[in-house]
Formats: structure tokens, C-alpha cells, sequence
């Protein structure tokens, strides 16, 4: 917020007119990206390196991001697997098919399940 507050734009009141002509829309989602893609390959780079890997993979709805790609092939300096784009999505199919073989199996689960990030996928 504080980055669209300096020019002068409040987003939260600003017509979409005003925010428009007056934010550096562009530049701040290409500063966000390098940011992101900074860490994520300089993670993955000290990661190999640390664990002596011999490639890395790329994969989930990151992976559509070929600077990501790029970035990670440099810095890591290893081959770097990664599937096309049109194959990059995020964890959507895994859970459903998760889901449905919990399903078929028998599982089921009321409105109060909470969130347990440890679950076991199988």
C-alpha cells in the first residue's frame, strides 16, 4: 500500500480513472516479480547446491514463469526440468484427485474439517 499511497492515490477511495493515469501499475508488478523470482531462485540455487543435486525441476503454477526459469538455470547452474507452460498449473487437479479417491474410498468429512497442511495426499 505504501508503495500506491506515495504517488498520491489512496486505491481504497481513488476512482479507477485516477488510479489508473496516476500508478505505476506496470512497474510495480514487474518490481514484484523480480523480487519473487530473486528469492525463489536463489533458494532453489543455494538448495542444489547444499543438497549436491544434479538437476532441478520446476513445477506447479510458478513454473509458467519463464523468467523464473531462466533465473533458476543461471544461478543454479544445473539442468533445470520444467514442463511447458500449458502443462504449469497449480494444485487444483492434485487435490481434486486426491479428494475423489478419499471419496470413493468411503471418506467424508462435515463442514468442520479444519485445515491440516500435513494430511497425507495417499
Amino acid at each position: 500500500m505504501h508503495q500506491v499511497r506515495t504517488p498520491g492515490v489512496d486505491p481504497e477511495t481513488a476512482p479507477p480513472d485516477e488510479r489508473r493515469e496516476k500508478l505505476p501499475i506496470a512497474d510495480l508488478a514487474a518490481s514484484f516479480q523480480a523480487a519473487v523470482v530473486d528469492v525463489l531462485a536463489t533458494k532453489a540455487a543455494r538448495a542444489a547446491q547444499t543438497f549436491g543435486a544434479s538437476c532441478l525441476a520446476l513445477g506447479g503454477g510458478v513454473a509458467a514463469n519463464r523468467t523464473l526459469l531462466t533465473t533458476v538455470e543461471e544461478r543454479a547452474q544445473l539442468p533445470v526440468l520444467c514442463p511447458p507452460p500449458r502443462l504449469c498449473t497449480d494444485n487444483a487437479a492434485m487435490i481434486a484427485s486426491a479428494g475423489f479417491f478419499r471419496y470413493r474410498a468411503g471418506e467424508r468429512s462435515d463442514l468442520s474439517l479444519d485445515i491440516d497442511p500435513g494430511l497425507p495426499i495417499a
